[in-house]
């Protein structure tokens, strides 16, 4: 029987995940802290559920969850070797996984373990990486969503992006989120519909302010004869190169194509 609070947790991911306002396929990932009864000394134990590495959050299924033991990943903190290491602590995550721990742990793992809040959303919102891609992204952060919403420089996934971000709330403790320079956004709540709540606000007073204030054309508009083919067109195309391209995916395995 899957643990309500993965439960929770899955059907979550599924809401997020099916709406490409929220999340681009296969980004981003989520999490939630709870209890379970350890099988070996039938007491209640802390564990983490995180989206694995790899997989989509709108098909996300129980077999796609890491399950972690949560003081393990956060006694790594004492063991963690400084960010010119962090790579080494990826491995070190299989060392926290409880039973047989589900999914693979995947690099963002360490964000969701260190925030101190029971439920995490980490996702790749075209609003979101809008404002983190932007030259004045941290003063945009600000005037968009004032003290709710925290800026964090851009810093590669990782160990220490996650301790940033657990500093940033536990010294923030008004804000909701975070949005991460050249990245996306990460939210946070005390409970699962809280943190969806918290993400879907994040996504949507970002993408309000950049359709009252953005450009109706920011790359320029269409230039003259590069306008886009008629459909027919278009899929004849498509079709004349999926051979190629199914050929280059089906190096190691063979693969199958869906266009879109």
């Amino acid at each position: 029987m899957t643990n309500p609070t993965a439960a929770n947790l899955i059907a979550r991911s599924n809401r997020l995940g099916a709406d490409p306002k929220n999340t681009n396929y296969a980004g981003g990932n989520t999490s939630a802290k709870g209890t379970e009864i350890d099988p070996v000394t039938g007491q209640p134990v802390e564990l983490l559920w995180v989206k694995g590495s790899g997989g989509d959050l709108g098909t996300l299924t129980e077999a796609g969850l890491a399950v972690l033991r949560l003081d393990r990943v956060r006694a790594l903190v004492d063991v963690y070797p400084g960010v010119e290491r962090e790579d080494e602590m990826v491995a070190a995550f299989d060392y926290c996984l409880h039973g047989k721990g589900g999914a693979a742990p995947s690099i963002d793992t360490a964000m969701h373990g260190l925030v101190d809040a029971p439920h995490v959303d980490h996702l790749h919102p075209d609003s979101g990486i809008a404002i983190a891609t932007a030259a004045d992204g941290e003063e945009l952060t600000t005037t968009i969503f004032g003290d709710r919403v925290v800026w964090v420089p851009w810093r590669r996934p990782g160990f220490q992006l996650g301790l940033d971000i657990a500093q940033i709330k536990a010294e923030n403790p008004q804000a909701i989120g975070t949005i991460l320079g050249g990245h996306g956004i990460t939210a946070w709540g005390d409970t699962s519909e809280e943190a969806e709540a918290n993400s879907l606000w994040m996504i949507d007073t970002a993408a309000a302010y950049i359709a009252e204030h953005g450009s109706p054309a920011p790359f320029g508009g269409t230039r003259s004869g590069f306008e886009a083919l008629p459909e027919p067109e278009r899929r004849a195309r498509a079709a004349a190169l999926a051979g190629t391209v199914r050929g280059l995916a089906s190096t190691d395995k063979p693969m199958v194509g869906h266009f879109t």
